[in-house]
């Protein structure tokens, strides 16, 4: 657990004495278990006795209880977060491990998946248990909100989760309503029927009073138990009950004050000057509240307060620490800002010290900040502003340089620098790199905090889509820094790989990756290293190392298990998979992919996922799967997120889908869709930067096809990467001027490709790649059992591209020769209906046999069918 985690928050508070016994409350609760509810909502306002009810049911079951008291300065997601794995680790220590472990890396993944692994680590937890959260009116950040309805939506069955609240959170509750799935005890359920008043005043409070004043304290309370414990200690120590109890009206916000006044001003002048001085605490302990009043003798008020019934709630079962009823400290504040004999501000920074001297950071900070002490705020801060981004609590840290006056943050280039990363790392980027920049001002002669300064530099400018500037930042930073670093030093080369991928220079972004992997593992970043891997794996498929790329892709998986960090390397597998032919499993992969990075909202991975799948329903005979796919990425591009180049992406996608189907038209439409963009960086089919000739060799266009492809030969072959030079090669031997040409560009493809065994690239081409390999296998032995691989491929799989034209198209002459002989005439009757010599139609017969790649008459006109030739 986080040192800085107040533990008094995590105990379920002890079983208070004298309870009025609510057993139709409890069988409300009890029917919440035996039914599998989701949710238990317990909402009322203040002084309803909720907590009271809900710690009395939980103390009676069997099962564990993972409770958690919150308050406001548990508004940031990640401190939440944290918060809720250390209560969680009440029921089973190994819940969170994993998730904590992702916390803790100098650049966390999205909370959506860090929960989506804290979800799973609960699964895996046999034993039934109940997740309390008290006070959750606190929480008003909307991220924590949605965190807790996906807790909520998709919790395992052996965990209920309960609410104990002043107003209802936003979350899906009427669903949850009806569907059933929640139980709900409302103001109205919480109230003291007349007989509970009667227990509560005479048995709890020791009054003697008549039914009558029972029933009239019962009508004008309306059963609040709070009002009631409020005129039962007025009462204490008057004659005229009756009388008072017939004086006793108004609304409960007027009754409430009037009665906490009365109460305090009956407590001796030196009770009321500690319930003053400690009100400015959320919780109390005898040594805090000590140095707060700066005199001895806490632990003795703290004990009569509570034998006093005067609203202090204890918090575990050692009677340590407490708390005020929230009604009475904030009255106690109120009396508190009016008074002019006590300083706030002192009593605050008294707080500062003692909490700093416990090493409770955060808490220390939050007094120093209420008390305006600057200086002191500014160096608390910077004690723990690193590992509050390592951590991600990044509205907390935003939230305390904030409340800092701008010179006082100006003058700690510390400060600056993780004001920019909090900033950066929030989306605020232009604001991050003011403060950036004044960080670098201020920096001195101090080269290795320079260093960290520029490393934030570089992501800011990384993220703002300025990749050259931001590996400019990122290489001064390198010799700046220092040697144990590992934090930074992971951090500048993912930022140097991300950049140089950015830019397709996959060379550099190969070697930064490698290196940011190593600095990881060193640093713990779990989160950078599953990056870095899944980086790696795709520049290796690039090169056209594919096994090593899925070598890298199943690292990843392996490492991430079920967290959506590993989206990406499932996307990636499920592409290499279909590369040779595993469709079934491919279409898992991507699947898995897909609904992962839907728990991230990631639509650039969305995206390369169903285009990815698309392509594998097609090649699987899916038709309509695969138009209903990339449908649906089409959709994703409408939002403001997705780029111009990820629609370009899935019109080129579109473009292979219409020439499969033969619909020349379409993919013409969708070819102008991608016309604007090369790119050359995407393992997945299609390649984005084959578009055009790939058109170009389907209207037939082959000349102005080679021209393109010899360019893109040229630069891919250049760059190293492998795989688009097997896909140009491929795609050259279909654009060649004669079969001798197409067969040389087969070959080399063949060779290039044999070593990671290529298939798809081959079979997704159709007939005319098909009947060219039947030609090269009897040409090339030393690849012959290769090739029957991929040509067996084409038996097994739905034919793409099957309206390519041939390598050399038949003549107008061999296209009448064709048609004469598909309707059975022999060689002789061919001549004389043409008026040619036979020697001629032979000829004409031996040409048509050897394009269509076949031995037979027979074997030509059913080849030339299937080409649509006749």
């Amino acid at each position: 657990m986080n040192n800085d985690l107040l533990v008094t928050k995590l105990f379920l508070p002890p079983a208070r004495k004298n309870l009025v016994l609510r057993p139709r409350l409890v069988k409300l609760l009890d029917a919440a278990w035996q039914h599998d509810q989701k949710l238990i909502l317990v909402s009322a306002s203040a002084g309803y006795g909720k907590t009271t009810l809900v710690v009395e049911w939980l103390r009676s079951q069997q099962t564990k209880t993972a409770w958690l008291s919150l308050d406001k300065t548990d508004n940031d997601p990640t401190r939440f977060l944290a918060y809720l794995i250390a209560a969680l680790q009440q029921v089973d220590s190994k819940i969170g491990e994993a998730t904590r472990a992702m916390l803790q890396t100098g650049q966390p993944p999205p909370l959506e998946i860090v929960l989506t692994t804290l979800i799973n680590e609960i699964a895996a937890v046999s034993v039934p248990f109940t997740l309390a959260l008290d006070d959750y009116h606190f929480i008003e950040t909307i991220p924590i909100h949605q965190q807790l309805g996906f807790l909520v939506e998709h919790q395992p069955p052996q965990m209920r989760v309960m609410l104990v609240t002043r107003e209802d959170p936003p979350l899906p509750l009427a669903r949850l309503r009806a569907c059933g799935q929640m139980v709900e005890i409302r103001q109205d359920d919480l109230r003291f029927s007349p007989q509970e008043c009667a227990d509560f005043l005479l048995r709890v409070m020791g009054l003697n009073l008549a039914t009558a004043d029972i029933n009239a304290l019962e009508r004008r309370t309306e059963g609040w138990v709070t009002g009631l414990q409020l005129a039962a200690l007025s009462m204490q120590g008057r004659d005229d009950l009756s009388g008072f109890i017939e004086a006793f009206t108004g609304s409960s916000h007027y009754v409430l004050e009037y009665l906490i006044q009365e109460v305090f001003e009956q407590q001796p002048a030196e009770v009321q000057d500690f319930l003053l001085k400690t009100s400015i605490l959320e919780r109390l302990s005898a040594p805090l509240c000590d140095a707060v009043v700066a005199q001895r003798g806490s632990r003795g008020k703290l004990e009569r307060l509570g034998q006093a019934n005067l609203f202090t709630l204890p918090l575990d079962q050692s009677y340590t620490w407490f708390r005020y009823h929230h009604l009475f400290a904030d009255l106690l504040r109120q009396r508190l800002l009016a008074s002019e004999t006590v300083s706030k501000d002192e009593l605050h920074r008294r707080a500062s010290q003692w909490f700093a001297a416990q090493d409770y950071l955060p808490e220390a900070i939050q007094h120093a900040l209420a008390a305006s002490d600057w200086v002191r705020a500014a160096n608390l801060i910077c004690d723990i502003s690193v590992l509050m981004l390592r951590r991600g609590e990044l509205m907390t840290l935003l939230g305390w340089l904030k409340s800092l006056p701008d010179d006082v943050v100006h003058n700690h280039p510390l400060l600056c620098r993780d004001y920019g990363w909090a900033l950066s790392l929030t989306g605020q980027l232009a604001a991050a790199d003011a403060y950036l920049r004044q960080a670098e001002a201020a920096s001195g002669s101090d080269q290795a905090l320079l260093g960290t300064i520029l490393v934030a530099q570089a992501y800011n400018l990384r993220v703002r889509g300025d990749a050259l500037a931001a590996i400019e930042r990122a290489q001064r930073a390198l010799p700046l820094l220092l040697q144990d670093d590992h934090l930074s030093r992971g951090l500048v080369a993912l930022t140097l790989g991300l950049a140089h991928w950015n830019q397709s220079n996959f060379r550099d972004a190969e070697g930064a990756f490698v290196k940011a992997d190593q600095a990881a593992q060193m640093s713990r970043n779990h989160y950078a290293r599953m990056t870095a891997l899944s980086y790696l794996g795709m520049i290796q498929g690039v090169h056209g190392r594919l096994h090593r790329a899925a070598e890298l892709c199943r690292q990843v998986i392996q490492l991430g298990e079920q967290s959506p960090t590993v989206a990406p390397a499932h996307i990636e597998l499920g592409a290499l998979l279909y590369e040779w032919n595993d469709l079934e499993s491919a279409a898992l992969h991507l699947k898995t992919g897909i609904e992962q990075s839907q728990r991230t909202g990631n639509l650039l991975i969305q995206s390369d996922g169903l285009r990815t799948l698309a392509i594998v329903q097609l090649a699987s005979g899916e038709t309509n799967a695969a138009l209903a796919t990339i449908q649906e990425a089409d959709r994703l591009a409408e939002s403001s997120q997705v780029s111009l180049l990820t629609r370009m992406r899935n019109a080129a996608c579109h473009v292979q889908l219409a020439l499969a189907q033969n619909d020349l038209a379409g993919a013409e439409f969708w070819a102008e869709q991608a016309a604007e963009a090369a790119d050359t960086c995407l393992l997945y089919p299609p390649r984005l930067e084959l578009t055009p000739a790939r058109l170009l060799l389907a209207q037939n266009k082959r000349t102005q096809a080679a021209e393109k492809l010899a360019v893109l030969y040229d630069s891919a072959s250049q760059a190293g990467w492998g795989s688009t030079v097997i896909e140009v090669r491929t795609l050259q031997a279909l654009a060649a001027p004669n079969p001798a040409n197409a067969l040389l560009f087969l070959k080399d493809a063949v060779a290039k490709a044999r070593p990671e065994g290529f298939i798809r690239t081959f079979v997704d081409k159709g007939l005319p790649v098909q009947v060219l390999l039947e030609q090269l296998k009897l040409q090339a032995p030393e690849v012959k059992g290769y090739i029957l691989t991929i040509l067996s491929a084409f038996g097994k799989t739905h034919k793409l591209a099957a309206s390519q034209p041939l390598v050399e198209p038949l003549s107008e002459r061999e296209l009448d020769v064709l048609r004469l002989v598909a309707v059975g005439m022999s060689n002789a009757e061919i001549a004389e209906r043409l008026v040619v010599g036979l020697g001629t139609v032979k000829t004409h017969v031996h040409s048509i046999l050897d394009k269509l790649g076949v031995s037979s008459r027979t074997q030509a006109v059913a080849q030339a069918r299937e080409l649509s030739l006749l």
